[in-house]
């Protein structure tokens, strides 16, 4: 094994895998991304990576921890008061203990207070879109020039609010009528347009990237630097985020060091992954021990060709986000079983971002309907999660046995759903209110914002605005 690699974990907001090299039947688009596409060509691909939560913060805690959500406490969203606990160890602390040095740039959301995730050095802390990498990619560029002779390696982690809501903030939208429609939607002129706005985005993040690798090359980086590109979960759309459905957790992961085979060549990884995979990858990556409290596994036998597999079955979950609501899910590459623990009268909860946006104005009235409380689903005969099967009796065997290993899960984790409702962080019911008051003044100018984009000419006023927000 060479010398420990220094680490950059790109993440961006809520892209799934919309991403040029991941257009597939469940996903197909036109993005144009010749520089992700390239590092995948030269990298490893990560075809079936899932996430443990459909949302931001939940996410990135498991990404972290190696924990699930209700293990590690992370169940809700940072900015409406989750944080999380204290005795959580992340990867900056795991890293720093192999004598790393660690560093934040840009956007996080497992944390209310940084400081406690064990970084060296944390970037400015600015309002939220100011994070954005088209405006913070000096910062990258100042980075990477200043830690070429470092004797210790370096982990840094570069965290984006792209792909987020409104798709227009970060960039130009491409012709609606070159758009992709996932098959999970219709194809409708408002969705269409939402899509040519989130394509702008993503091409908009590609661009930096190719900054970014060029300044790993010119400073001398590029050998001795592993780079990780991830999103946090699936794609703001309805059906998608929010949801355990494929499009709400399956999420895309590139890595590539040019110094070591394992992690080049165009290799396409098509079996099960979780992001919980990721910390204990690193570890095994270079020679540190892994704890036995990690729910991921390392993807170096799967990457050496040792084991055709590291999961039989993967699961997701989420508790809250902007309301309690609770769901668990196993799945394997054939079956999906859901189990939704409370009752709705709506099939599916659509954030705020996405309900008052045009995907979300098209399809209010499509959604309005009793939930089961049990869902399964064949995904080789239905990969699009259509046809729930829950009675069907040619499948009870099989329905039988993913609700009790999933039962099994839960009891083996400790999952507190069991016992019943699940209260959230003292300090999320502390800032409820206050959260509430900020978000019904906050959106409606990030709406009129967003708006004023949409008028050709406004575009590049108001993002140079937007740097400027105190």
């Amino acid at each position: 094994m060479p010398k420990k690699p220094n680490i950059i974990l790109f993440i961006t907001h809520d892209q799934g895998q919309f991403l040029g090299c991941y257009n597939s039947p469940q996903t197909p688009n036109s993005l144009h991304t010749p520089n992700l596409d390239n590092l995948a060509e030269n990298g490893v691909k990560f075809v079936n990576h899932f996430c443990t939560a459909p949302q931001c913060s939940p996410s990135r805690g498991g990404i972290q921890t190696s924990k699930y959500p209700h293990q590690n406490g992370l169940m809700g969203l940072v900015n409406r008061g989750w944080t999380l606990p204290e005795g959580n160890k992340t990867i900056p602390m795991y890293l720093k203990e192999q004598g790393y040095t660690t560093h934040l740039i840009g956007f996080q959301h497992e944390a209310s207070d940084p400081s406690t995730l064990g970084y060296d050095t944390i970037s400015k802390r600015v309002f939220e879109h100011q994070y954005s990498c088209q405006m913070l990619q000096s910062e990258y560029f100042k980075f990477l020039l200043e830690h070429r002779n470092d004797e210790k390696p370096f982990f840094l982690c570069i965290g984006t609010p792209e792909v987020h809501r409104p798709f227009i903030v970060f960039g130009e939208p491409v012709n609606a009528s070159n758009v992709k429609i996932p098959p999970y939607l219709p194809d409708k002129k408002k969705i269409r347009k939402d899509l040519a706005e989130f394509y702008g985005a993503i091409e908009a993040v590609d661009g930096v990237i190719g900054r970014i690798l060029k300044c790993l090359d010119i400073t001398g980086l590029k050998e001795d630097t592993l780079f990780i590109y991830t999103t946090d979960h699936g794609e703001a759309f309805p059906r998608a985020k929010c949801t355990l459905y494929d499009p709400g957790v399956k999420t895309l992961l590139i890595m590539s060091w040019p110094h070591l085979d394992l992690l080049k060549g165009g290799k396409k990884i098509t079996c099960l992954t979780s992001n919980l995979d990721l910390l204990p990858t690193l570890l095994d990556l270079i020679g540190a021990e892994k704890p036995e409290t990690f729910e991921g596994s390392s993807f170096l036998p799967i990457l050496s060709d040792e084991k055709k597999q590291i999961h039989e079955e993967i699961y997701t979950e989420i508790t809250y986000h902007e309301v309690y609501n609770p769901i668990r899910s196993i799945r394997t590459n054939k079956y999906k079983y859901i189990r939704n623990f409370e009752p709705s009268n709506i099939l599916y909860i659509l954030p705020k971002d996405i309900y008052g946006d045009y995907s979300g104005k098209e399809m209010r009235k499509r959604y309005k309907s009793p939930r089961p409380l049990e869902e399964f689903y064949d995904l080789e005969k239905d990969p699009l999660e259509k046809v729930n099967l829950i009675k069907d009796p040619n499948y009870s065997s099989m329905i039988k046995s993913l609700s009790q290993k999933l039962i099994n899960w839960m009891e083996r984790t400790n999952d507190p759903l069991l016992k019943g409702k699940v209260l959230p962080q003292k300090n999320v019911a502390l800032k409820f209110k206050r959260i509430e008051l900020f978000e019904s003044a906050y959106l409606p100018i990030l709406k009129l914002i967003q708006n004023l984009m949409r008028i050709k000419g406004f575009h590049k006023i108001i993002r140079k605005f937007i740097k400027y927000i105190p």
